[in-house]
């Protein structure tokens, strides 16, 4: 995209945000139900802040009356340049702790696992996903707390006006509040996802144990949003991706250990009861640090258990990782790691044709400003959270199990790049790595 396009974009975009804002706040003087925006100037607003405003009070706005219909295609214009201007990740590039499992490695057919993962971030960024999971109200009508920080107000926010009307066109069919651990599906609109599927979880008091109807219950909203979702058409590619967000915990006082375990366990259960479902990728999304920690440490469970039964399978298009696996040199190296007396790691650290971190240093035949700063974005992250991945969880167990010890009379050292934090982030002791090249500043 051209710099003359995209500045032309943005202002087609600034245009028509101030256009809906300007009809929004109109409205509200009309009605004398001000909010904190009633006053702003419009001309002395930035796009964050214009964006943010236009945000808040669709989500605080009642569904009835409708919008104009030239006001909800400005919305839609300016949510999408919005959501393009934001950094985003695909569902498939997430890595799993728990990789998809067929029972027939040969014709790649009769999953019997999808692919599991957990990602913190804003589940409205995450592409290439059929469904993401809304921890909905009662009323179904996205939260009405002026700039509240919840999930549900986030999707409504990133989603359009036509969001909010179309789960009053289901309520008003319904004629009553929706229930908890049920399930309705709508499209997404201006989300990435082609669909939003909507679940009213337990409440409860901060602080307080769940009781065992509380637990049950929210069992049942991940079957129901999982049931929703297996009846949802398979998308061209052939990966159908569910995304959960945390239901019940937050604002909804749902403890997030106990909420984690019961999530994990029903997704699991759920699966191993239909082993023909057409869903093949799991993503827990969460939003805090400590949730993150949760769910990792819960899924790295799983997978060390996995460790522990026969045979090794994977999806079809990967024949030549089985036939790496099964290889006469795969089978030496496995012999000689499992009798050897000590182990020696050596590692180092590919899009744009970079072999390691370091290449992106000096640099300048990017193809585009956007792809430029798209990467850098990327490299911090990587650097900055050093994601989990099978590969390191299965070479640390191989190396916690063989070559370590309770005396610390450890029988394995790693000497790496200071780029890949990747041995301590999976469990390696400071104290077995060496970094040469000094610490990734």
């Amino acid at each position: 995209m051209s710099s003359e396009h995209h500045a032309q974009e943005q202002l087609t975009a600034r245009a028509q945000m101030h256009s809906a804002l300007g009809f929004l706040l109109d409205e509200e003087h009309t009605s004398k139900q001000y909010s904190r925006f009633a006053t702003c100037d419009l001309d002395t607003l930035d796009d964050w802040h214009a964006m943010t405003a236009l945000k808040t009070m669709l989500c605080a706005r009642p569904a009835k009356p409708l919008l104009p219909l030239d006001i909800k295609e400005a919305i839609d214009t300016a949510l999408a340049y919005d959501l393009a201007s934001r950094a985003q990740v695909s569902a498939l590039d997430i890595d799993p702790i728990l990789p998809r499992r067929l029972t027939d490695r040969e014709s790649g057919k009769h999953q019997s696992r999808p692919s599991i993962s957990v990602r913190k971030g804003d589940i409205t960024t995450i592409r290439d996903c059929t469904a993401i999971v809304n921890a909905a109200n009662s009323q179904m009508l996205g939260c009405f707390i002026l700039g509240h920080k919840c999930i549900d107000d986030a999707i409504h926010a990133s989603a359009g006006r036509q969001l909010c009307e179309a789960c009053y066109a289901l309520m008003e069919e319904q004629g009553c509040l929706e229930a908890e651990a049920q399930a309705k599906v709508t499209p997404g609109y201006n989300l990435n996802s082609k669909y939003v599927i909507h679940t009213v979880g337990p409440q409860m008091s901060r602080g307080s144990v769940p009781t065992v109807e509380q637990a049950k219950m929210l069992a049942d909203c991940y079957r129901s949003c999982l049931q929703a979702a297996e009846e949802l058409p398979v998308p061209d590619s052939g990966r159908k991706v569910l995304v959960f967000c945390s239901t019940s915990t937050s604002i909804f006082g749902f403890p997030s250990a106990e909420a984690c375990s019961i999530a994990v366990r029903t997704v699991r259960e759920w699966f191993s009861h239909h082993r023909d479902s057409t869903i093949t990728d799991v993503v827990f999304d969460v939003f805090s640090e400590s949730d993150l920690n949760l769910y990792r440490h819960r899924l790295s469970e799983l997978s060390y258990d996995d460790g522990k039964s026969p045979g090794v399978v994977f999806p079809a298009g990967e024949q030549h990782i089985v036939k790496l696996y099964d290889s006469p040199s795969m089978q030496a190296a496995r012999t000689i790691i499992r009798e050897a007396d000590y182990l020696m790691i050596s590692a180092g650290f590919k899009k744009y044709g970079f072999r390691c971190l370091y290449d992106v240093f000096g640099i300048h035949s990017w193809p585009s400003e956007q792809a430029r700063w798209s990467y850098l974005m990327n490299h911090l992250i990587i650097v900055r959270d050093w994601l989990q991945q099978e590969l390191y969880s299965n070479l640390w167990r191989t190396i916690s199990t063989r070559f370590a010890r309770d005396a610390g009379d450890d029988r394995y050292f790693v000497r790496t790049s200071n780029a890949d934090g990747l041995f301590i982030r999976h469990g390696v002791p400071v104290s077995r790595v060496s970094t040469p090249q000094g610490h990734y500043a």
